[in-house]
């Protein structure tokens, strides 16, 4: 049932410590918000100083690629010994009380804590790779042209095991408290989500060449 390696429940890194109540530590639900978060906020330690990026990602099974140029900083910081806290975050709503203090937001939000490891098996890089370029748009990597020996030369990835993690997520309505319900104040929430717009060709896309299905999913997946 928990997303840390020895199954005995969440560390002391993981644990809620803030709304505890708000908190999940099962496999299922970490997996979920990576795979649909669109990208993820790596940090690491650079001369004792924090240093967190954005990053795109990929998921296979208990294991998560980051994909960056070999020149990468925060690559170098994984590789001199630095920890690694890897955040994905979904935005579900805004959440509006009666009073400024009672405002929040709905959201999924999951947050990794481990070290990052460089792929180096040609047969785990590839697969690595396919996890980041499938992540959003599942079925890509089985019609592009596969990277070149070069190409792989020159691109980074690194694997972070998913087994010390934890979720925080809310959800629902104002919480507002009874003395503040009389107010003439609008109140409630607002749902948000991840859309994506109509695909715009590229020049010289070849005649013919029909739109993906799993691309035209994309866009009309919150219709």
């Amino acid at each position: 049932h928990s997303a840390t390696a020895d199954g005995e429940g969440p560390s002391a890194l993981t644990r809620v410590r803030r709304k505890p109540d708000r908190a999940r530590y099962d496999t299922a639900a970490v997996h979920a918000v990576l795979d649909a978060a669109p990208f993820a906020h790596v940090g690491t330690v650079r001369h004792g100083r924090p240093v967190v990026l954005p990053m795109a990602h990929g998921r296979s099974d208990g294991l998560l690629f980051l994909h960056g140029s070999r020149a990468a900083g925060l690559f170098r910081d994984a590789a001199d010994g630095s920890p690694v806290c890897v955040t994905a975050t979904l935005f579900d709503g805004l959440v509006l009380g009666r009073s400024a203090r009672n405002h929040s937001m709905n959201y999924r939000s999951v947050t990794i804590h481990g070290s990052a490891r460089p792929v180096t098996d040609p047969e785990q890089v590839i697969a690595g790779l396919r996890a980041v370029v499938d992540h959003l748009t599942p079925g890509r990597w089985e019609q592009v042209r596969k990277p070149t020996t070069a190409e792989l030369r020159e691109t980074a990835l690194w694997q972070v095991a998913i087994d010390n993690a934890s979720v925080k997520e809310r959800a629902g309505s104002t919480l507002d408290p009874d003395a503040d319900r009389a107010l003439q104040v609008w109140a409630g929430h607002i749902p948000a989500w991840l859309t994506f717009g109509q695909p715009v060709e590229a020049k010289e896309v070849p005649p013919g060449t029909e739109l993906p299905g799993y691309l035209r999913a994309l866009s009309t997946a919150a219709n």
